[in-house]
């Protein structure tokens, strides 16, 4: 995003967010709606808080066009993040720091640790108390949420209001929505190139209308993939893909435990382990085998079963924790129930499933994963108490390199999404992965009070 030709366009853009209010700022993955929100938070120059809870803070600043935090945006990852969390944290920044903004990236990875009886309420409960936060806190909350995938199942791309989970029930509280769409996103024919649309909804304030904004994505990522795209040669891939891990390997080693990735050579790694996720995408793209489309049927299915099992799994155990009696003089203690879903890699006793394929990427697998594995700061999939698994509902998840013509007729499941699209892994490595960890672990939440 060109700052210098946008600034009169997020200007307009952040003066509608008044303290007091809630505002909604939605668009599908790689719409560009982190890239926005901070770009906003950057040029309002308004002590602001922003909750990054899809990726670490490292993560978030290495995409941004400075790679430097400015002085008045504090930073916190903390996950799991709870509605209670935000409101404590934002309350107790208040007193030193003056917020006038609230940015949460974003809503669908929020939970509250009130009691719930299906993921709708919880998202109601959780707009509700943003609301009463943004009142009594006198901050401007700015929300971030994914759309529905019915956007893609129309002619016309463009996003609405109805696109917008549980609008029906959350719209009372939310006093502005933006959405934003890309035509180059869409491989639009006659589209707008490199333009990032910010769209006015019937629920608006300030009279502000569509905006278009200039987009380059953020740093070399969207520069790489569009090069990549017009590579066809798979020898010069290979020689590519062959530099690219040999300075990796050369960085990354001795494999002797975990790396440093808060270092500067960590973060060039992360750099690189995305070129070598790119690259090899590129590969699968070009060379694509039935083999290779069996075999991530049977991945794919293999997942999405385990995340079924593990979610049903905790709501059993949720259930057992319910019927626990309350602790505590006024009741309020409980317990908070989390699940993670990784992959696990084992380098010194590598479980790598082989395929014919094998020589033809030539990737060195074993060390690959590896670091992969090591460098990922978030969970796969994370589960809150007893949550079911709503992410899974018979639409498909081929997003990103997901999004090929041999995958067209597969409901590709979430857990596939995630690792191909918010971690460092490409689909020839997804194929070749075949250990995962699913673990719980409990924290007491507990509150008091004082008469």
């Amino acid at each position: 995003m060109t700052i210098d030709k946008n600034q009169r366009a997020l200007a307009q853009l952040s003066a509608i967010y008044r303290p007091g209010t809630l505002n909604l700022i939605g668009g599908r993955p790689g719409m560009g709606k982190t890239t926005l929100a901070f770009y906003l938070a950057t040029e309002a120059h308004l002590p602001t808080v922003y909750f990054s809870l899809e990726m670490s803070s490292d993560q978030l600043l290495l995409h941004h066009v400075t790679g430097k935090c400015p002085e008045w945006i504090h930073l916190d990852d903390t996950v799991p993040m709870t509605v209670e969390l935000i409101r404590t944290k934002v309350h107790q920044l208040q007193k030193t720091q003056k917020i006038r903004w609230v940015v949460v990236d974003y809503l669908q990875l929020m939970s509250s640790s009130q009691p719930y009886s299906n993921r709708t309420d919880e998202i109601v409960l959780i707009i509700n108390e943003l609301k009463k936060m943004a009142g009594e806190l006198q901050v401007a909350v700015i929300v971030l949420t994914q759309l529905m995938r019915t956007v893609e199942m129309r002619d016309d791309r463009r996003p609405t209001l109805q696109d917008v989970y549980n609008w029906d029930r959350i719209g009372e509280w939310v006093d502005d929505v933006r959405l934003l769409h890309r035509d180059e996103y869409y491989h639009i024919v006659g589209g707008k190139k490199n333009l990032l649309e910010v769209l006015a909804t019937e629920r608006g304030q300030g009279g502000v209308p569509d905006l278009q904004l200039k987009y380059l994505g953020w740093d070399a990522s969207l520069t790489l993939k569009q090069n990549l795209q017009g590579i066809s040669d798979t020898d010069k891939l290979r020689t590519m893909l062959a530099t690219t891990e040999g300075e990796i390997l050369r960085m990354a080693k001795p494999f002797d435990g975990d790396l440093d990735w808060d270092t500067y050579t960590g973060k060039i790694l992360d750099r690189m382990l995305e070129e070598r996720a790119s690259i090899l995408n590129r590969m699968f793209e070009l060379h694509c085998t039935e083999a290779e489309v069996r075999r991530f049927e049977h991945v794919n299915d293999a997942l999405l079963k385990m995340m079924n099992r593990f979610h049903e799994e905790q709501q059993q155990l949720q259930k057992q924790l319910d019927m626990l009696p309350d602790i505590g003089e006024h009741g309020a203690n409980r317990l908070y129930l989390i699940g993670e879903i990784n992959y696990c890699h084992d380098h010194e006793d590598p479980k790598i499933f082989p395929m014919e394929e094998d020589a033809f990427y030539g990737s060195h697998w074993n060390e690959m994963l590896w670091a992969v594995s090591s460098i990922s700061r978030m969970d796969a999939h994370t589960i809150h108490n007893g949550e079911s698994n709503h992410l899974d509902d018979g639409q498909t998840w081929a997003e990103g390199p997901l999004c090929i013509p041999q995958f067209e007729h597969i409901c590709v499941c979430y857990l596939a999404h995630a690792l191909c699209t918010h971690l460092r892994y490409s689909i020839p490595d997804l194929l070749r992965m075949t250990t995962y960890t699913c673990e719980r672990s409990m924290w007491e939440m507990s509150e008091g009070k004082v008469d």
